[in-house]
């Protein structure tokens, strides 16, 4: 089985991905944001900083999107971080396809994020859903060395914040 990890970064992206990706992304809702349309998917990609996507036997199979501080970018979640952090990773949002989930490709994929924010000596941040409860992305977060640094709650849901120190390269 082939898988490929294909980085991309200050706001570069596969146009040819864009409709598998606003794909996934609406299977994993609410695990993340939902997104009005694929012209909302674009503009995510179009201002993200760090972008990667995982290919499989020539399948996307997931995606994650980041953003470095500065950018302009209308996420409550996100502007939480801003106005904390002078430097920072904002993972805005990571899915996998159900099919390929519990098989490594997420914690795959935030280790090349944490590799990327080294360079940098970022600090990485997230948020997960505490309402709706997403009790095995607050697990995994945290098996991955985040901490929680704060909480939000939203008419719709509640949100725990987290960050994390880059691992050693």
């Amino acid at each position: 089985m082939d898988d490929c990890l294909r980085i991309f970064t200050n706001g570069t992206f596969d146009h040819d991905l864009i409709e598998d990706i606003y794909s996934i992304n609406q299977d994993n809702v609410p695990e993340v944001g939902s997104l009005d349309s694929l012209d909302q998917q674009k503009k995510l990609l179009s201002i993200s900083s760090y972008h990667s996507v995982l290919i499989k036997d020539n399948e996307l199979i997931g995606f994650s999107i980041c953003f470095r501080e500065g950018i302009p970018y209308w996420s409550e979640n996100y502007k939480y971080f801003e106005e904390k952090l002078d430097s920072f990773l904002y993972v805005d949002r990571i899915a996998i396809a159900d099919e390929h989930r519990r098989e490594g490709h997420a914690k795959r994929m935030y280790e090349n994020i944490f590799n990327f924010a080294h360079q940098d000596d970022l600090v990485v941040t997230a948020e997960v859903n505490t309402k709706p409860v997403n009790h095995a992305s607050i697990c995994f977060h945290q098996s991955m060395g985040f901490k929680e640094v704060g909480q939000r709650v939203f008419s719709d849901h509640d949100v725990a914040y987290f960050e994390s120190q880059t691992l050693e390269k």
